[in-house]
């Protein structure tokens, strides 16, 4: 008698990334920081630090490496509207990037009496990826010591736009076979490219719940890489051949991805 082993279910946990605080997704984008001066010196070295420090901890958040994040800047002109859909995409054009961060000039006020200046600060974004190809506009007001405000501020200003890392269980499929622990290896290695090919080489088989178990593993590695509309194909595939009972948990998944 011949008995036919069913598939087993590998958990396995990952941080995952998600879009920031203020709802902009940033990974894998090019940014550009354009910060803007006027005949306030004292106001234009703070824009200029505070952009510094808010392109450097993007960097660091995003992986990018120092630098990779170009920082330009703008001189003031009165009676121009920067927040105006036109200007900002001749910006996105101009420094060849994705997403282009746009800090206006600063309005300081004086020296309090414990040494803090308050000021107020408008930020521009657009994001030439997004459908909806909007201009974002934030505003705040707060009070810092003058001489380390710029920096202080920038960093604090990019703590909206950093990614949010969230815990999450996904599963893979995989039956008593060398072959098929082998390309579990390569998946908790986060080699999602190797277990591809490692699961592509069980598609030829006739066993409709073997195949649909490896289009499955190959649904998720895509969907891991960024590749959602892939993924999808291939978790179509799957259900056509064996619907397996984790598809539509990782369906979902897909398609929120996809609507960020």
């Amino acid at each position: 008698m011949v008995v036919s082993c069913g598939p087993s279910r590998h958990a396995i946990h990952l941080e995952m990334r998600y879009p920031s605080k203020s709802g902009l997704d940033l990974a894998g984008k090019v940014i550009s920081v354009v910060y803007m001066e006027n005949d306030d010196e004292k106001g234009n070295l703070f824009n200029e630090s505070m952009a510094d420090a808010f392109a450097y901890n993007l960097e660091k958040d995003y992986g990018t490496g120092e630098g990779s994040i170009g920082i330009y800047r703008m001189r003031s002109e009165e009676g121009v509207e920067y927040a105006d859909f036109k200007h900002m995409l001749d910006l996105l054009v101009d420094t060849d990037a994705d997403v282009v961060f746009l800090f206006d000039t600063l309005q300081l006020g004086p020296v309090l009496s414990d040494g803090t200046t308050q000021f107020a600060m408008s930020l521009y974004c657009l994001d030439g990826m997004d459908k909806d190809s909007q201009v974002h506009t934030y505003r705040g007001t707060s009070a810092v010591v003058l001489a380390e405000g710029g920096s202080k501020s920038g960093t604090t200003v990019s703590s909206s736009f950093k990614s949010q890392w969230k815990n999450e269980q996904y599963s893979l499929m995989y039956f008593d076979n060398e072959k098929w622990y082998k390309a579990l290896d390569r998946a908790e290695a986060y080699d999602w490219k190797g277990a591809i090919d490692m699961w592509m080489t069980f598609l030829s088989t006739n066993d409709m719940l073997r195949r649909s178990c490896a289009e499955y593993n190959i649904a998720t590695a895509c969907y891991m890489l960024g590749e959602y509309d892939l993924a999808l194909e291939w978790l179509d595939q799957s259900d056509k051949d064996n619907k397996l009972p984790y598809s539509d948990a990782l369906r979902k998944r897909i398609n929120e991805r996809r609507a960020f």
